[in-house]
Order: structure tokens, then C-alpha cells, then sequence
């Protein structure tokens, strides 16, 4: 069973939904403007690369339903990587589901909404998902504070 992966940017709740990419193209997005994709699929790839989860980042192609129209597209990095994270089979087992609302560094830092001063690292995200299926990022926290 795949994995469903939402974001939300600007209110929006966002669909991601990853399939196999052509090789040469590495990471491609649909759905942004495109000014942005470029920038997204950098930002994408460097946090993939950087938190020591995937050795290479995979060929793939995410599609964003409804397609993004605003200029705020960072707010989707986290969603954006766990997304592909998903379809590499690195997180899934045991999950239907996951909703991504915080922010990710370049490095593979995760910042929580409202919770400041207090990056996780995305290796330690994912084993959080891997652990307690079905629960939103903002209360990650919670369940590592326990």
C-alpha cells in the first residue's frame, strides 16, 4: 500500500504524489510555479542528501494537487521529502498516511510550527513516523518530550 503524503502552504492542503522519474532528470516537480521548481528540487535534494537517510537522491517525479500558486513554496520542503522518503520504502511500513507542517533545513533540520528554537534532525523525524503512525509533525514534539 503507498503511503499518502499531504503539506500545506498558504492554508492549503497539498497532495504530493511521487512516481518514477527519468535518470537524468533527478528530482522533478509539477505543480509549482515555475520559477520556483528549480530552487524547491535543490532545496529538496540537499536536505535528502544531507540527512544520511538515501545515499543518492532518486529519480522521481512529484505532483502537487492542487497545484501550488503562490510564492511561498519552502513550507512544502519537509512534505516534499518525506514524500519521496515514502516511495524509496525508507518510511511507510505501518503507515496510510502523513501530514508534514514544518520546516526543513538544507542540513536535514526539521522546525517545528510555533515551536521555536527546537530543530530535529529528519533521521530522527522519520524514526518518529516510523514509531507512532498517524500523527501530524506539530505534535512530534509531544511524543519525543514523553
Amino acid at each position: 500500500m503507498d503511503v499518502r503524503v499531504w503539506g500545506v502552504v498558504e492554508d492549503r492542503l497539498i497532495e504530493l504524489r511521487v512516481e518514477p522519474g527519468v535518470t537524468d532528470l533527478g528530482i522533478r516537480i509539477e505543480g509549482l510555479p515555475d520559477d520556483r521548481t528549480r530552487t524547491t528540487g535543490d532545496r529538496v535534494r540537499s536536505a535528502l542528501l544531507n540527512c544520511g537517510l538515501v545515499r543518492e537522491a532518486p529519480a522521481v517525479t512529484i505532483r502537487l494537487e492542487p497545484p501550488v500558486r503562490g510564492r511561498t513554496t519552502s513550507e512544502l520542503d519537509l512534505a516534499l521529502v518525506l514524500a519521496v522518503l515514502a516511495r524509496v520504502g525508507v518510511i511507510g511500513a505501518g503507515l496510510r498516511w502523513v501530514l508534514a507542517t514544518g520546516r526543513l533545513g538544507l542540513d536535514g533540520a526539521v522546525y517545528a510550527r510555533g515551536v521555536a528554537e527546537r530543530p530535529a534532525m529528519l533521521a530522527d523525524v522519520v524514526g518518529s513516523l516510523c514509531q507512532t503512525p498517524v500523527l501530524g509533525f506539530e505534535h512530534m514534539f509531544e511524543t519525543w518530550a514523553r
